[in-house]
């Protein structure tokens, strides 16, 4: 962000000693404001093509105070809706960006009801999801050389994830979710890290992807699933029984425990109920899935 900053303000200083140079240079040549306009009107007073695109008084619109004062109310209003922390950036002490943190705590927190959907991804090192004691989602360990924490305030998509793998990855980050909370999506990533949730975790999509890594879920509930697993490991259990889904499941040359079910290698085919409204897509690689119900 300050590397952006700073090619903009050189831009902007380039092209205002451009802007001086060029004005100098007209009024040498006796160039003046009212004389431009004129021109300006001259020249298109008689071009229907013009006309026809901006209509016959886009000069006196072009110079409407009134309706520059009302872009810059309407300005206004967008930001203080969206409230003070549009002008939150990348601190270098904390690695969040539109979250309250707690200097005493170390820790980010934002209300459970402010986000929609959650990203979460473990390149390296260890993530740990815990049940919240009260309505707040709140983030402990971040580092900014390890972890960041993004809330996009306009899709309200809180995105956790590493910010350099090429660090020290011995430093966990803990992340507490209200039981209650059901998010719109879910994304859990392992590519090369520890993954691993406790309590139940509710979304209407949950996608659960593994690179290398391991990912362990001990309660999902979810309407429509996806689950991924390249070469790494991956545990989950699911609300109800197998019965309650419409299972499409594609193995190589993985292992895949469905149900207490062993389907090993080479294998496509459907499990569960087809007329299901509830959906589960498996697709593993050459990893090690292994996936439960709570009611068998």
């Amino acid at each position: 962000m300050k590397k952006f900053t700073k090619i903009a303000l050189i831009t902007a200083l380039v092209m205002l000693v451009t802007g001086g140079i060029l004005t100098a240079g007209g009024i040498l040549f006796g160039a003046s404001p009212q004389a431009f306009m004129s021109g300006l009107e001259r020249g298109t007073k008689n071009n229907s093509v013009f006309n026809r695109w901006f209509g016959n008084h886009w000069l006196e619109r072009l110079t409407d105070l009134d309706d520059l004062d009302e872009i810059g109310e309407d300005w206004e209003d967008y930001w203080e809706d969206r409230g003070e922390s549009w002008i939150r950036d990348w601190p270098d002490e904390t690695g969040i960006r539109n979250m309250d943190w707690s200097d005493a705590g170390k820790k980010a927190s934002i209300d459970a009801s402010k986000v929609k959907s959650l990203y979460v991804t473990a390149e390296a090192g260890e993530i740990r999801i815990q049940p919240s004691s009260d309505e707040k989602i709140w983030i402990s360990g971040l580092d900014p050389s390890l972890y960041v924490a993004d809330m996009d305030l306009d899709t309200k998509e809180l995105t956790i994830s590493r910010s350099d793998s090429s660090v020290d990855s011995e430093k966990a980050l803990l992340i507490r979710i209200p039981q209650d909370k059901v998010f719109e999506e879910l994304y859990l990533n392992s590519s090369a890290g520890n993954l691993e949730t406790e309590g139940k975790l509710a979304a209407k999509i949950c996608d659960m992807d593994v690179a290398a890594g391991n990912l362990e879920v001990e309660l999902m509930e979810a309407d429509d699933s996806t689950l991924n697993c390249n070469a790494g490991r991956l545990r989950i259990k699911f609300t109800g029984k197998l019965n309650d889904y419409a299972a499409d499941v594609s193995v190589n040359t993985g292992a895949l425990d469905l149900g207490g079910e062993s389907i090993d290698g080479f294998h496509d085919g459907t499990f569960g109920d087809l007329d299901s409204d509830k959906t589960m897509d498996i697709d593993n690689n050459a990893g090690n899935i292994r996936v439960d119900f709570e009611n068998k």
